[in-house]
């Protein structure tokens, strides 16, 4: 990644991005489900004319399938963006600002991500959740996938069903998140969907949580940039096990069966399904990872290595 790329996805995930666009409150940020209630239909797709466009729409299209209120309404409104973004950024605002009571998902490289980010911040809308997904290149000796989201809540989090997923398929991986606002948690509810997964949390800072597969917590720590600490305890060994609850997933879903060609179908469809009101999570946390290795190697992920993209989630 080149010094400029590095440089604006740094600044755009330490939060001062979505503190400027003037994210909800602890009391405005209502879970997912609560604000689509009756209008999942809302919900549309904004593609950046990018390589990976078919893949995530063929996610996307995945995950309303498996969403019974939505699949009532049709497909998933999808507008495909041509070079719009750097030759005519005021027809995209004016696309934002004349589609009120709209979920927004927008996926796009780079550079068209620092212009889409600034017409967010001046129509004012809400953004929800800021994500980076990228995948090294075979010869890294890094884990090959990575993705990163600053999240307006624990409400609006992807990461735990896009980590379901790609545990499924086998991938190597590492997701981090950071929320800008903690989220209550359900105490009656117990996931079904991370099995596999060793839960901990970080004894000098309760808040930051950490989920691991196939690697011990000081050595996941060392693999996604954490200070390094050996002040994990875990879940089901004397933690606070009601207070680390991990995904919900929505009645009837049956993700062990879901399938995907890539990495980018999954990571469309954890954050389609996720803007529907799918998998909503309610861990009460700041920040948590997952961090998997099967043993496994996947060398160039289907064709789709040394591919990245950001994605935005916008209330309109």
């Amino acid at each position: 990644m080149d010094e400029t790329r590095r440089s604006l996805i740094k600044g755009m995930l330490t939060g001062g991005t979505l503190l400027a666009f003037g994210i909800p409150t602890v009391t405005q940020a209502v879970s997912i489900s609560q604000t689509l209630s009756g209008g999942t239909h809302n919900c549309r797709l904004l593609l950046g004319n990018t390589p990976i466009d078919e893949a995530f729409a063929k996610g996307a299209e995945a995950a309303c399938a498996g969403y019974s209120s939505f699949s009532q309404e049709g497909a998933l409104s999808t507008f495909q963006l041509a070079d719009e973004l750097l030759t005519d950024p005021l027809r995209i605002a004016d696309l934002l600002t004349q589609s009120p009571n709209m979920r927004w998902v927008a996926i796009m490289d780079y550079a068209n991500a620092a212009i889409f980010t600034e017409l967010v911040r001046n129509s004012e809308q809400r953004l929800l959740a800021l994500g980076s997904h990228m995948s090294a290149s075979s010869d890294s000796t890094s884990l090959p996938l990575r993705h990163m989201w600053t999240t307006a809540s624990p409400a609006y989090s992807a990461g735990g069903l896009l980590a379901s997923l790609l545990a499924q398929n086998r991938h190597d991986f590492s997701i981090v998140e950071n929320f800008l606002d903690q989220a209550r948690a359900d105490s009656a509810m117990k996931d079904s969907s991370l099995a596999g997964f060793s839960s901990y949390w970080l004894a000098e800072q309760p808040a930051t949580h950490l989920h691991c597969a196939g690697v011990s917590p000081l050595k996941a720590n060392q693999l996604i940039g954490w200070k390094a600490s050996e002040n994990w305890r875990s879940v089901s060994s004397g933690g606070d096990e009601s207070s680390i609850n991990q995904d919900q997933t929505a009645p009837g879903a049956t993700l062990e069966h879901l399938r995907f060609d890539n990495w980018i179908e999954a990571t469309g469809y954890a954050i389609i399904a996720t803007a529907l009101g799918m998998g909503t999570h309610q861990e009460p946390c700041s920040s948590r990872a997952f961090v998997h290795q099967s043993g496994q190697r996947h060398p160039d992920h289907q064709g789709l290595s040394g591919n990245h993209f950001v994605s935005f989630v916008i209330d309109v």
